[in-house]
């Protein structure tokens, strides 16, 4: 799969703009004591050892909803598969973290994560799910990502 210049150039100013609508409505800008800063944490970067957790973790807690990554498909209507054939590469890193933690918004059957996942698991799910992805998929998502944090750091 590949994706084009074209794509990426209608995707970023509107996928941006709504995921800074989202993320306010979330309340996702705050942080915890605790957290590595914003830098260090996303993008999240993708490692043998994360994604090896990562599996363990999306196993026990996501695979019976949403299906395993490239291997079978979302269990529940409505529940996106995490594949590259899924949209979740659509979506920066902090909102899907944050959706993880506290539920995206107008979930109707997700539970939200928070206390029964801690941060450094949702990142190692993350970066699980991240590495099922086709190159071109991860590059692009990479880069929405990095312009979402850019512009939250260039924000008054």
């Amino acid at each position: 799969m590949s994706i084009s210049f074209r794509a990426t150039r209608l995707w970023l100013p509107a996928g941006v703009a709504a995921a800074i609508v989202l993320f306010a409505a979330t309340g996702c800008a705050g942080g915890s004591s605790g957290e590595r800063s914003s830098d260090e944490q996303f993008p999240i970067t993708i490692t043998a050892e994360r994604a090896g957790s990562g599996a363990a973790l999306y196993a026990t807690n996501c695979a019976s909803c949403h299906g395993e990554p490239g291997v079978s498909r979302p269990v529940l209507p409505n529940t996106p598969p995490h594949d590259g054939s899924g949209h979740t590469w659509h979506h920066p890193d902090r909102l899907l973290f944050g959706w993880v933690l506290d539920r995206p918004p107008l979930a109707v059957t997700m539970p939200a994560f928070r206390g029964v996942l801690d941060e450094e698991e949702v990142i190692a799910i993350l970066a699980y799910i991240k590495s099922t992805w086709p190159e071109d998929i991860r590059q692009f998502q990479r880069e929405g990502s990095e312009q979402y944090e850019l512009q939250l750091r260039e924000s008054p």
